[in-house]
């Protein structure tokens, strides 16, 4: 039986490695601006040791104003330091933490349980899960600091059952808190859990060094940096703020958190954020709804002999998403989406062991597994080559394509007017083109007024008026430059972007260094 178990464990983890890594360049089809940002803050600190706003070794990284927390560009800095600022490379953190997080639901479910074969149950369903798959694939630090979360949770179930020390896991959460913004909020409800099973323990100079340690860095960025910056840009106090109704209020605080549990929006729905889904999917399989309910229904039962930390865990997971103004996001708690793995292999458990012939047990089991394999197929099949021919639009799909065309061109010019209705380009600018962190830290505008830099201008193009601009690249719509005025003006189109469905996208064009005649 342990051959068995080690052979299946094993073939999870490849399986799951395989749909984590392979393709990370073209699916999803191309980064999006967050993804941008943290890869070229890392290819910054990386040269630099500053971020891309010439600040040194940073506690929070001022990106979009957002004041991302630090943790994951460190851990990238080195990946596309030495083998190159490529989305790939940026993504490859998140994908490594996907797969960390598999085997950290393996573990906490075998301790919480004591069953090789429910513990194999939770890690299948978390390798497949569509959120799993989806969340490790992009360059998400909720990804990350979800693996450091489990990580943390594993410690203090062993904690709990005597088996280790509380110490690992509340550094780990204290990790996660540098990760992500709304694993701050973990951090309290962890540290809150360890009081808790201490008691006056938890006052030995010991435990207090220990919290004061994981909590220092959130305590530092909030109190002397801007760590709450994304806070009060997406506080659900904004909703109070609105008609300053306490039943309004309690009532949108009281759906945001019942929509984590609603079945429809697990089963069915997905998000409504399109770089966290995919048309057709939602953040679990239809089959997982029954094995779900089960598990909810075992692990919620009073005569449950499952560790209380469970239920602790789901009734806690979902606060950081309710004090945002945000209705359903399940990157805000992916801790909660893991715990519905352990449910949901719990509830197969319930199932299987209510069936008392062996054979119809085993084959009940192999048709569960195969219906999962085949689901996951589709899934990742769709990832891979459905989504970047067809979703590319829910990406910023173009800008690496457009870069590769002008790369060979920028330097004959003297400046490049770029007009692109995606936020942020800039970012794309720096990070497709590798441009040196050290020149920009020079050029950039630090009170964010505008985010041109060097060659490069963000902004509409009116051509009766820029015709007239010498020795200037131009990027634009086929609407911006109609190819019949710019052949009027013996203007050279050096190249098009089509998109995956053969739609013109960018039109590349270049002024002489002579004006152009009336």
């Amino acid at each position: 039986m342990g051959k068995l178990k080690n052979l299946i464990f094993t073939g999870i983890l490849l399986a799951a490695g395989l749909v984590r890594l392979w393709g990370l360049e073209w699916s999803p089809p191309s980064l999006n601006w967050d993804e941008a940002a943290i890869g070229y803050n890392a290819y910054s600190l990386w040269k630099t040791g500053k971020d891309e706003y010439g600040y040194f070794l940073p506690f929070s990284l001022r990106s979009f104003d957002d004041y991302k927390p630090p943790l994951y560009a460190y851990l990238t800095a080195p990946v596309v330091g030495i083998w190159g600022l490529t989305g790939a490379n940026t993504r490859l953190v998140s994908a490594l933490a996907g797969i960390i997080s598999v085997i950290w639901i393996y573990k906490i479910t075998k301790e919480l349980t004591g069953e090789d074969g429910t513990a194999l149950a939770a890690m299948a369903l978390t390798a497949a899960a569509p959120w799993g798959i989806i969340f490790s694939r992009g360059a998400f630090e909720a990804n990350l600091a979800l693996a450091l979360t489990l990580g943390g949770i594993f410690f203090l179930v062993c904690a709990e059952k005597k088996r280790g020390r509380f110490f690992p896991g509340i550094l780990l959460f204290g990790l996660a808190a540098v990760s992500y913004h709304s694993a701050k909020i973990y951090l309290p409800l962890a540290l809150v859990w360890v009081i808790l099973r201490l008691g006056r323990e938890s006052l030995h100079p010991k435990w207090i060094l220990a919290m004061v340690l994981a909590a220092a860095p959130v305590f530092y960025t909030s109190m002397f940096g801007a760590g709450l910056s994304r806070l009060s840009t997406t506080s659900i106090m904004k909703i109070w703020q609105a008609d300053r109704s306490i039943y309004n209020f309690a009532a949108a605080v009281t759906d945001r958190y019942f929509s984590y549990f609603s079945p429809a929006n697990l089963f069915v729905r997905g998000s409504n954020e399109p770089n966290q889904s995919i048309s057709g999917y939602a953040m679990y399989y239809p089959l997982e709804f029954i094995l779900w309910a089960v598990g909810m229904a075992t692990v919620f039962s009073k005569n449950a002999r499952h560790n209380t930390f469970l239920k602790y865990w789901i009734v806690a997971a979902p606060i950081p998403a309710v004090i945002t103004w945000s209705w359903f996001s399940p990157v805000r708690v992916l801790p909660l989406m893991a715990a519905f793995s352990v449910t949901g292999a719990i509830g197969a458990g319930r199932i299987l062991g209510g069936i008392m012939n062996n054979s119809a047990r085993m084959a009940a089991g192999a048709v569960m597994a195969g219906m999962l394999i085949i689901y996951a197929a589709g899934f990742f099949m769709t990832a891979r080559f459905y989504v970047p021919y067809v979703e590319f639009g829910k990406w910023q799909w173009g800008f690496r394509e457009t870069i590769q065309a002008i790369k060979s061109a920028v330097d004959k010019y003297d400046r490049v007017i770029w007009e692109t209705p995606q936020a942020q380009p800039h970012i794309f600018t720096l990070f497709y083109s590798a441009y040196p962190p050290a020149v920009y830290h020079t050029q950039v505008k630090t009170d964010g007024s505008n985010k041109d830099f060097g060659k490069y201008e963000f902004r509409k193009i009116y051509w009766p008026t820029d015709r007239n601009m010498k020795n200037t690249l131009f990027i634009g719509s086929v609407y911006s430059l109609p190819e019949n005025d710019l052949k009027r003006d013996g203007v050279e189109i050096i190249s098009e972007i089509y998109d995956p469905q053969e739609n013109l996208v960018y039109r590349i064009a270049g002024t002489g260094k002579q004006e152009i005649r009336q």
